[in-house]
């Protein structure tokens, strides 16, 4: 029976490690949302429908945008968060974050993989924003999944990483290299393998390759991401994997090797480092876990001072950002959305539309809540912005002549009244058949004595009256929208 081929040894171990019950396949609520960054033409009501979904991820986008916003108001709109951070920070949270949190409470040995895996990412990023044509926050994901190969064959496969370690040691030789002596087969080769069963994009999995930047054609379109990845990771097994006289001739070979492709200054390397450890103190604390900054930061030094023969203090710390705010979640949602209409904040008419319809859904619990337009005619009222689970489904049914013909809905619009109903209030229940749902508001926005179009949210389950102080809130978000549909409507 002929030997299994490297190719095989490398397929049978991915589909050992992604046949185990606890693997991080990601799920397809998570596929998706990588899939919709990805997606040029991925609207902001697709995204912010898909991170609700998803309570980690609502945090982590949170922290990430009081942490950049700081020391400016409170955020706690997904939306607001999304339209501050961009769409790539959400690529790299939702992937990166996935990994993390199935291996952060896992031995010791895997969550230091696991760190040095985030500086390595944060290293990546301040690299890549030296390049024009690199996406930062793509480059972050490359940076953080470089190393998985490892990560996870030290958690699933512990005795043949332990002979891997054992093996470099005795015979002085680099991991990789090791790791091809045990199982045949590379960190890199396992990584390339996994992301790619992940269903991460072809860049990501290029970047998984073990080469140096002098061995990549300067025509490819991926050049200056493969020299970020490359530089990033080796800076940190430079820094926090060596001792500080080994790790300072490593760390200058490597500045070297990239020279040609990214030329550092002194203090652009001193820079790098210390944005390693802020950001990766960051990602950790979304997490609920403190990192020993003060440990990386006298190993960053110390291999600094063998480096250059150089003395100097600690890098600077970073503070870490506090999470948001503890209270009642419509009014502070309410309260984010006036103060950014009121500040005349630059957001389109769109964004400001889901935001409103976002703390309807979090904060008051409906299970749907859409935004529908009354048509230039003004003969129609239609659907078009929605949250929630089937939330197309409810924009497609909402569509009414703008008639007292119309039935209850265009009635009450027609009328400019407000109609609330839930399980305790029956004297308003012919819009709810129309939806067959248990509770509902609807409420018309009016502009120059004008409805120009409407909210609706319902709710399929019972629930207890609404309170004085949630009726209030809906009053303050409808009144938001009309402040902002007339500003549209002066504006030259």
């Amino acid at each position: 029976m002929s030997a299994l081929s490297r190719q095989e040894k490398i397929a049978n171990c991915v589909k050992s490690l992604t046949g185990k019950p606890d693997f991080p396949s990601f799920s397809q609520h998570v596929q998706a949302i990588l899939a919709a960054v990805d997606h040029d033409e991925v609207s902001p009501r697709e995204l912010t429908g898909l991170i609700l979904r998803d309570y980690s991820l609502s945090l982590t986008l949170l922290r990430k945008a009081n942490a950049r916003n700081f020391p400016g108001r409170q955020i706690v709109s997904i939306t607001h968060a999304v339209a501050l951070l961009g769409t790539e920070t959400v690529r790299r949270l939702a992937a990166g974050l996935r990994i993390f949190e199935h291996v952060h409470d896992q031995p010791a040995g895997v969550r230091e993989l696991m760190t040095l895996s985030l500086l390595s990412a944060n290293h990546v990023r301040e690299l890549a924003r030296r390049f024009p044509d690199v996406k930062p926050e793509e480059a972050y994901l490359c940076g953080l999944v470089r190393n998985v190969g490892e990560v996870l064959t030290a958690y699933y496969l512990p005795a043949e990483y332990a002979r891997i370690l054992k093996l470099a040691k005795e015979r002085r030789l680099s991991l990789s290299t090791a790791c091809l002596g045990v199982l045949l087969f590379t960190f890199e080769d396992l990584g390339g393998a996994i992301t790619r069963y992940w269903g991460m994009p072809d860049r990501v999995v290029e970047s998984q390759r073990a080469a140096f930047p002098m061995s990549i054609s300067a025509t490819s379109a991926n050049a200056h991401l493969l020299a970020a990845v490359s530089l990033g990771h080796s800076m940190t097994a430079a820094v926090y994997r060596s001792e500080p006289e080994a790790g300072a001739a490593q760390l200058k070979a490597c500045l070297e090797d990239h020279y040609p492709w990214l030329p550092l200054k002194r203090e652009e390397v001193d820079e790098i480092l210390a944005q390693g450890i802020r950001g990766t103190q960051e990602s950790l604390a979304s997490t609920g876990i403190r990192l020993n900054e003060l440990r990386l930061q006298e190993q960053t030094r110390r291999v600094l001072e063998a480096m250059n023969g150089a003395s100097g203090g600690p890098l600077p710390a970073q503070v870490v950002p506090g999470s948001v705010e503890d209270g009642n979640t419509l009014e502070r949602l309410t309260k984010e959305v006036c103060a950014l209409v009121n500040s005349d904040s630059g957001f389109d008419l769109n964004t400001l539309i889901l935001m409103v319809l976002e703390a309807l859904f979090r904060g008051a619990g409906f299970g749907r809540v859409i935004f529908a337009f009354v048509n230039q005619d003004r003969t129609r009222i239609e659907g078009r912005i929605g949250l929630g689970e089937d939330a197309d489904e409810l924009i497609k049914q909402f569509k009414f002549r703008m008639s007292r013909g119309g039935g209850p809905v265009s009635a009450a619009l027609i009328a400019k009244r407000s109609v609330v109903a839930d399980a305790k209030r029956e004297d308003t229940s012919q819009i709810g058949p129309l939806f067959g749902c248990a509770c509902f508001g609807l409420y018309p926005v009016v502009v120059s004595d004008r409805v120009v179009g409407c909210i609706f949210m319902e709710s399929r389950k019972p629930r207890p009256s609404f309170k004085t102080r949630e009726l209030r809130q809906f009053d303050r978000l409808r009144d938001a929208l009309v402040s902002a549909f007339t500003r549209l409507r002066s504006e030259p």
